[in-house]
């Protein structure tokens, strides 16, 4: 007769799961926040410094619509990535309870976003 482990979940895997939720919320709210202050920005140049910054108004609000868009994936992938864990955690699985994808996309759009603001400003220095 084979013999039955029963497994125990720790407590504490299910306040992980929570700290880990509220994080990834946390980094939504501050990317869908810098996303509204450029593109707040970019408004109030284009509207008070003239034609001369319309392009670059543009370009930043392209980025930080996409921004914005990021924040909000972050926060749906979240809900689901706490949604599945605590399923896994309940019924007491295995796992699998890592992420590599979208910590590693939000890597490259964050360094591509941010090398295009600062690749704006030095050109911006360098036009001066």
């Amino acid at each position: 007769m084979p013999e039955t482990s029963i497994r125990r979940t720790d407590a504490k895997a299910f306040f992980a799961n929570e700290r880990t939720f509220l994080h990834w919320m946390s980094t939504a709210v501050t990317i869908g926040g810098i996303a509204a202050a450029l593109s707040g920005v970019a408004g109030h140049a284009h509207r008070h410094w003239g034609d001369e910054f319309t392009e670059r108004a543009i370009i930043v609000r392209v980025v930080s619509l996409v921004m914005l868009f990021m924040s909000v994936i972050i926060a749906v992938w979240a809900g689901l990535n706490f949604q599945k864990r605590a399923i896994f955690l309940e019924a007491k699985a295995d796992g699998p309870y890592d992420s590599r994808f979208l910590p590693v996309l939000l890597t490259v759009c964050m360094i591509l976003s941010m090398s295009v603001v600062f690749g704006g400003a030095v050109f911006r220095l360098s036009s001066t």
